[in-house]
């Protein structure tokens, strides 16, 4: 799919290209159809990485969500990367620098969370005859790399959300350590201290600590106005070999337009494995 061009290239699960699917769907679709109708429109990306994968357990490479944002159609305005990791950093910036040298990147090293405020700054502000709409992509390796305070602070501007919850891969193989009341891991990624009594009250009904996480987070984000429909509307991806849950993809939109695109990006990612041919 793509060559080795010496640079750093992290290895992702066979899963992963699910994933890079459903950013690639919606992003297409956000760019097209809002493309004449907004003057500025921003893809954000929280945790860049390096802009290519390996795929796990094999010799392929293909584009990760940064270049998988920069290849569609009909680009977005402006990009902004963020990454904390200072190698993969690197490698995204001279990825970039060679392929699309002639686009607005904007690329900004750090923690998204202690760095929200430089990435709002590099978001063009809305002004008379000049509007602004954001396209965020979030993808923590961890809970504990995303704060919803992060969220909470983008959603002031005009803003889609496609968050990546680690309900598998870490909320439910470490629920003992998260529910130590000395942990607060769990609090800063929901932006909630009160969890804790309602999780007791779920776990009752058989419901794991995993799908509470997501559903609560789904939640936190209907009272910054966002829609949210049910856990139903969020993708479940599963590791490749063993099928267990690692993680739900969730989407967020303030407009019925946006949900609209999500079921399409849904529904068009079950084709081929391959972004670019």
């Amino acid at each position: 799919v793509l060559e080795d061009d010496g640079l750093l290239i992290p290895e992702v699960g066979l899963w992963g290209e699910q994933k890079y699917r459903l950013v690639h769907n919606y992003a297409s679709m956000f760019a097209t159809s809002m493309k004449g109708k907004w003057q500025c429109r921003v893809y954000i990306d929280l945790f860049a990485g390096a802009g290519f994968a390996r795929i796990e357990k094999t010799s392929r490479i293909v584009a990760a969500s940064p270049l998988i944002a920069l290849n569609i159609r009909d680009r977005f305005d402006v990009y902004v990367f963020c990454e904390a990791d200072e190698t993969k950093h690197n490698a995204l910036r001279a990825r970039i620098s060679r392929l699309y040298s002639n686009i607005d990147a904007r690329l900004i090293e750090g923690d998204a969370n202690q760095k929200v405020a430089e990435i709002l700054q590099n978001i063009p502000q809305n002004r008379a005859g000049f509007k602004v709409l954001s396209f965020c992509f979030a993808d923590p390796y961890s809970l504990s790399n995303l704060a919803f305070e992060t969220i909470r602070r983008l959603a002031s501007r005009s803003m889609d959300f496609l968050v990546l919850v680690p309900s598998g891969m870490d909320a439910n193989r470490n629920v003992s350590y998260y529910l130590d009341t000395m942990n607060t891991t769990v609090d800063r990624f929901l932006g909630d201290f009160q969890w804790r009594d309602d999780w007791k009250k779920v776990e009752q009904k058989g419901k794991s600590f995993g799908h509470y996480i997501s559903d609560r987070f789904d939640k936190q984000m209907k009272a910054l106005g966002y829609h949210y429909s049910g856990i139903q509307e969020t993708v479940q991806i599963r590791s490749t070999e063993k099928n267990l849950p690692l993680y739900h993809l969730a989407f967020f939109s303030r407009h019925k337009l946006g949900e609209k695109f999500w079921k399409e990006a849904k529904k068009y990612s079950k084709g081929q494995l391959e972004l670019f041919s």
